[in-house]
């Protein structure tokens, strides 16, 4: 008998804590069709990507203020925290606040001393992106100008044509020669 009170003592918890996460799982809002939300932690890594991805979510003309605001903040304390939330907005995709060279510049600027790990690791993830963006923009360059050499060499060739064109369309017009009497002999 002594073994199942044993049993039932030690199944007794066990059926509580299920019931408590029955009722867990009950409360728990279901996941939407919207965007899930980002982590936002107070600082690192986790706090700079939530940043980010509220700044991709901000309306394009409120980011040029922003951008001050930030500027000014890391003129007055450039700490690691600063110079991040500057660096986060530097790489949003939109032109008025983009700018990869300066972006690079403020994060070959940290000191790794007071970066943690993940922080370091974090900024060289950041370096390689830009590195690789520049490498992109060098090589859509070089398309483009490629691009532009083929236009114009196709626009002169269809000059050619046209100018050929013109040129038999003119013989052909022309009377034909008077035929001889003799030839027909």
């Amino acid at each position: 008998m002594n073994f199942h009170k044993t049993i039932l003592v030690c199944l007794l918890p066990l059926l509580a804590a299920c019931s408590e996460l029955q009722a867990l799982r009950d409360t728990v809002p279901q996941a939407t069709d919207a965007a899930a939300p980002v982590i936002d932690g107070k600082r690192g890594v986790h706090g700079w990507l939530a940043d980010f991805h509220a700044l991709r979510m901000r309306p394009p003309e409120s980011l040029p203020a922003v951008l001050d605001a930030r500027e000014e903040a890391f003129r007055a304390k450039p700490d690691i925290e600063n110079r991040m939330r500057l660096v986060m907005l530097l790489l949003v995709d939109v032109e008025d606040v983009r700018d990869d060279r300066r972006a690079r510049l403020l994060l070959r600027g940290l000191d790794p001393l007071p970066a943690g790990p993940d922080d370091r690791e974090f900024v060289a993830l950041l370096l390689h992106f830009l590195d690789a963006r520049q490498d992109d923009k060098r090589k859509l360059s070089v398309l483009w100008k490629q691009v532009t050499q083929q236009t114009r060499r196709i626009d002169e060739l269809e000059q050619q044509l046209k100018a050929l064109t013109s040129i038999e369309q003119n013989i052909q017009q022309r009377e034909p020669p008077p035929v001889n009497a003799d030839v027909n002999q």
